[in-house]
């Protein structure tokens, strides 16, 4: 049966005709929107004419879909025209973008690819052209049926792709180093979307592989997904100006066409599954009742117990395949007699089913044969679910198969059938064989020589249908003109399969209405968005932002009289509102830049005599306040004591507080850390011991607060020492006694302050022939233990809170024993707070603290030496003390009994009053404390007897006594002032006590008498370096470095003084 000549009555719209219709006017919209841009770029010319060509592409799979007539199979000629051109344009804008670089290999590969499109096409069109027409039922359009130049397009579109979307783009990104490499990268993603799966897809919908609405589906969300990456791309990295109503309505449009893609894909769904139940309730009745519907076509019945075909309500001149009609009813009857086995017996029952099948059948019979074979191990009822299951798949292979073959045109079937056959894979080895089993290959059938159409038939009857009844499908005429939709339905009772075919127009004209609105929706849709969207946000939006550009414009011009309307309290009215205030705000402040430029000299000396003022109150405030420090630091300096007279265990000490001022020339500093040592005697008067006392503490706050708590904690710890040593005091009193009364004193002292003021501490009790240490630690940072060149942590956890909180911890002494050599280091958490990037902006501040120990190593335990350690890993942040208490074991040479042995200065005094020579035999016999006492009481008496005052000031400064010693020795020197080394004696009491000035006027006074006294010169640099005039310091470190080179002092202050600058 043929088709009408073309008319509007063919012209019947479906889901694909709208999922090609959204495609193709959003495809000529960017087009357009490329095209019409202003001073668009040779780039974004290209670009433009691939989308309008893309266009054209689109449309002819528009008007294949909504067409049903024979003449739109030439769309194809749309397609394959317009496509290769396309993707040549697409090609030179990936070439050019973005400023048109690479001109004489774009110019080539546009001429070559041109020419190739050219001939390409040329050959597409003839051989079309020379082929029949056949209506794919898959897709719903008409078509050639020319599978070779289908085949050859697709092959050279390949290649264009290749090196339009991977060779040109992946040599473009090599050699751009700029940003543009981004913007390439999004343009390539967006066409490989456009282009790899679309065209795969197509593919497999159009041979049965997938669902020609899965693939319309996809391809709609996919070109739609390119198309947003090519836009968003081209708006973010173009050098055309577009406008921000472009952005709003693109996104718009965009979004609903995706929307409605997927709602009217619904309703198809719907719409299709409302057809099938309509056209099974006809069937029923007809088989029923002999009631038939008016769109009723044909209907067949087989009878499976007569194994005959009742074609008596058949018309003959619809010319049906009636042979692949019989074959798919027994194939159906099988399928549904399988499905009512009962499960009981299934496999005998299937056995002798298999045996009545016929030939045609003998494909599927393989798999299920082999499915019995390989799944002894299932159920009966496992086996026959498996089974209907896997005939899904079969029957879709078969129909792929099945549209494969019919594609074969021209040459000689036996040849190309038997390759298709043969290249089937193991999923299809039922069909294969049992193919083969009849089509030798010489070409016969059966021994039988069958004409090309006769082996055709043959070998397609082998794919026929294996499915459910009830489920719909597609015939042909034999001419190819007439089309019918066709179900079946299987009678149980009457063993008899029925097919009843529908006329496939009427189901394209039940379908046609519904798809006529989905698509006026959409046109509506279109033109509201394209037409009615910038007339709404016209005056809400464009004008607004336009009249704001304008005003700025003015502005950018010197004009400042300007003034944004402001039309609606919106967003863009607050901005415009806000840009009227800044223009008024520019408009006042010129004015007072004028005024002021008027009266610049005046108000110029009037902000100068005002920030004068303020300069004067501040300085007199920070004055008030230095004096202040300065008070506070004459008070403290005399508290942090090195007392300890002891030559079995010696100690020293550093104190580097963070706090550092000038008043009235005289440098000082201030803090929170203490060091404070001396000596006690405990036991029996007959038999007592000799004790070392060491105490470091870190009072809690900054300046003044912490210089408080280690005022009060000097005052409190220097009156015990007093008290309990006094008079060759000798105290009843066990270590861990002292200790504990020595704790309760200062806690109560500091817990009186009611936490306003708080201090840790470890103080610690070192019996001096021994090395028996007893301590406690109130929260100070672990003690250290250097020993055999190791050092580690004393404590190994909190035992007690700081002095004047409460404890959760019990107190309690604790102690170990020293061994000859230890060396025992005290610090305060000054030591672990150290910046490690004092160069950044954000303080990274040390959090190890085995980094200490490592430094205690570095530098073998001397003080100067870690904290030099110290300083090369970062900043100080807080006040720096570190105490150094060594266990000797045996006494140190003395020094002074050197002077008494090699040097008059003393021999020649030593021969007048008692109290001279007492005090000399006292120095002898080691009893230095009493000599000191007696001299002290003769000083007393007689402050001009020189030469008790000379042996005073010396035995004073060998105990450490630097208060007495500076006083006697400017006694002294006032009446001998050429005696050098006393100058010297009195420049280091000096500057222990930190009187810096005093130290560096007794030095200078040395320099003019003796100017190449080595030591003198090292004590002048140090004083320099202490008083922080690092210049000068320097230059006397580098004088004595001149006179000694290998002077080991002279490189120690060099190193301190670059780390101090």
């Amino acid at each position: 049966m043929g088709l009408n000549p073309i008319s509007w009555d063919l012209v019947l719209f479906n889901y694909y005709s709208f999922g090609s219709l959204l495609v193709t006017l959003t495809t000529i919209f960017l087009g357009i929107f490329f095209l019409t841009l202003k001073n668009r770029t040779i780039a974004t010319t290209h670009l433009g004419i691939g989308f309008m060509l893309l266009g054209i592409f689109e449309t002819g799979y528009f008007l294949a879909a909504f067409l049903y007539h024979p003449i739109a199979a030439y769309h194809r000629w749309m397609t394959g025209g317009f496509i290769l051109f396309a993707l040549t344009h697409f090609t030179q804008f990936l070439l050019r973008f973005p400023g048109n670089s690479n001109q004489r290999i774009a110019k080539w590969v546009l001429i070559t690819e041109h020419s190739v499109a050219a001939i390409t096409v040329t050959f597409f069109v003839y051989f079309t052209y020379i082929s029949e027409k056949i209506y794919h039922f898959t897709a719903h359009h008409w078509d050639f049926n020319a599978f070779d130049a289908s085949r050859y397009l697709a092959l050279v579109i390949g290649i264009f792709s290749i090196v339009g979307f991977i060779v040109v783009p992946a040599w473009r990104v090599m050699i751009t180093k700029d940003k543009r490499r981004i913007a390439l990268l999004m343009f390539n993603i967006g066409f490989l979307i456009a282009a790899i799966y679309p065209n795969i897809s197509n593919i497999l919908s159009r041979d049965g592989v997938m669902e020609r609405s899965t693939y319309m589906t996809s391809n709609v969300i996919l070109f739609l997904t390119a198309f947003s990456f090519l836009v968003i791309a081209f708006i973010n990295n173009s050098a055309e100006r577009t406008t921000f109503m472009v952005k709003i309505v693109g996104i718009t449009l965009f979004t609903i066409c995706l929307i409605m893609q997927a709602l009217v894909y619904i309703s198809s769904q719907e719409k299709d599954a409302e057809y099938d139940s309509l056209r099974m309730v006809n069937i029923e009745r007809a088989l029923e009742n002999g009631v038939k519907s008016g769109d009723i076509e044909y209907a067949f019945h087989w009878d499976d117990s007569k194994e005959s075909l009742n074609s008596s309500e058949y018309d003959p001149n619809k010319e049906l395949n009636l042979k692949e009609i019989e074959a798919d009813l027994q194939n159906v009857t099988t399928y549904e007699e399988i499905r009512n086995l009962k499960e009981e017996g299934f496999r005998k029952s299937l056995s002798s089913l298999l045996d009545r099948t016929h030939t045609y059948f003998g494909g599927y019979k393989r798999f299920i044969q082999k499915l019995l074979d390989d799944k002894k191990d299932l159920s009966d009822a496992e086996l026959k679910k498996l089974i209907l299951e896997s005939a899904e798949q079969w029957n879709k292979r078969a129909f792929v198969a099945t549209n494969r073959l019919e594609a074969i045109v021209g040459g000689s079937f036996c040849k190309k059938g038997r390759d298709f056959v043969n290249a089937l894979g193991d999923s299809e080895f039922g069909f294969k064989e049992e193919i083969f089993s009849h089509w030798s290959e010489d070409c016969l059938w059966d021994g039988k020589d069958l004409s090309q159409s006769q082996l055709r038939s043959e070998v397609l009857r082998y794919f026929r249908y294996f499915k459910p009844s009830e489920t719909r499908h597609y015939r042909r005429s034999q001419d190819g003109t007439g089309h019918y939709v066709a179900f079946m339905k299987f009678q149980p009772e009457k063993q008899q399969m029925s097919e009843v075919g529908f006329s496939y127009r009427l189901y394209r004209e039940f379908m046609h209405p519904t798809a006529v609105k989905q698509t006026g929706i959409l046109l509506a849709v279109i033109f509201i968005v394209l037409a009615l969207f910038p007339l709404f946000f016209k005056n809400s939006l464009v004008d607004p932002l336009n009249s704001l550009l304008s005003g700025v414009e003015k502005v950018n011009k010197g004009d400042l009289d300007v003034v944004v309307p402001v039309k609606v309290r919106d967003e863009i009215g607050f901005l415009a509102d806000s840009f009227n205030a800044m223009v008024a705000s520019i408009k006042q402040a010129r004015r007072e830049l004028q005024d002021y430029a008027e009266n610049l000299e005046e108000k110029v000396r009037e902000r100068t005599r005002e920030v004068q003022e303020k300069m004067e109150e501040v300085q007199r405030l920070k004055v008030q306040q230095d004096g202040d420090y300065f008070l506070t630091s004459l008070l403290a300096k005399p508290l942090f004591y090195n007392a300890n007279k002891s030559k079995l265990v010696s100690t020293d000490f550093i104190i580097r507080q963070k706090k550092q001022f000038e008043f009235r020339g005289k440098h000082s500093d201030l803090g929170g850390d203490i060091c404070v040592t001396g000596n006690l005697r405990l036991g029996r008067p007959d038999s007592f011991k000799r004790y070392t006392v060491s105490m470091n503490g870190d009072a809690m706050g900054k300046s003044m607060q912490g210089a408080g708590g280690a005022l009060v904690m000097g005052v409190v710890m220097n009156s015990i020492l007093a008290r309990s040593a006094a008079n060759n005091r000798i105290l009843d009193a066990t270590p861990e006694q002292w200790l504990t009364e020595i704790y309760d004193e200062i806690h109560a002292v500091f817990k009186s302050f009611n936490g306003s003021m708080v201090i840790s501490a470890s103080l610690y009790l070192i019996e001096d022939e021994t090395g028996k240490c007893w301590y406690f630690n109130a929260e100070h940072p672990y003690s250290v233990l250097y020993r055999d060149g190791k050092a580690s942590f004393i404590e190994d956890g909190l035992t007690l809170r700081k002095l004047g909180l409460d404890s959760e911890f019990e107190f309690k002494v604790r102690s170990f024993q020293l061994k000859k050599g230890d060396i025992i280091i005290l610090g305060s958490d000054g030591r672990d707070d150290v910046d490690l990037t004092p160069e950044e902006t954000i303080r990274t501040i040390n959090e190890d603290e085995m980094l200490f120990l490592r430094h205690v190593e570095t530098a073998k335990a001397n003080l100067e030496d870690i904290e030099t350690e110290i300083r090369k890993t970062g900043e100080l942040t807080d006040d720096l003390s570190l105490l150094k208490i060594e266990f000797q074991g045996e006494p140190k040479s003395d020094e002074i009994e050197e002077i008494f042995e090699s040097s008059d200065h003393i021999d020649k005094a030593l021969n007048t009053d008692s109290v001279y020579e007492d005090a000399k035999k006292m120095y002898k016999t080691g009893r230095l404390d009493e000599a000191l006492e007696l001299l002290k009481t003769g000083y007393m008496h007689d402050s001009a007897n020189q030469r008790l005052n000379k042996l005073l000031g010396l035995l004073s400064f060998k105990g450490k006594d630097y208060n007495t010693a500076v006083e006697v020795l400017n006694n002294y020197l006032g009446t001998d002032p050429d005696l050098h080394e006393y100058w010297f004696y009195l420049s280091i009491a000096n500057k222990k006590m930190g009187k810096y000035d005093q130290a560096l006027t007794a030095s200078l006074k040395l320099l003019e008498i003796d100017p190449n006294n080595i030591s003198n010169m090292i004590n002048l640099s140090d004083i320099y370096r202490l008083m922080e005039m690092y210049d000068r310091a320097e230059e006397y470190a580098r004088k004595v470095l001149q006179k000694e080179p290998g002077n080991e002092n002279a490189h120690k202050l060099i190193r301190l003084i670059e780390r101090d600058r």
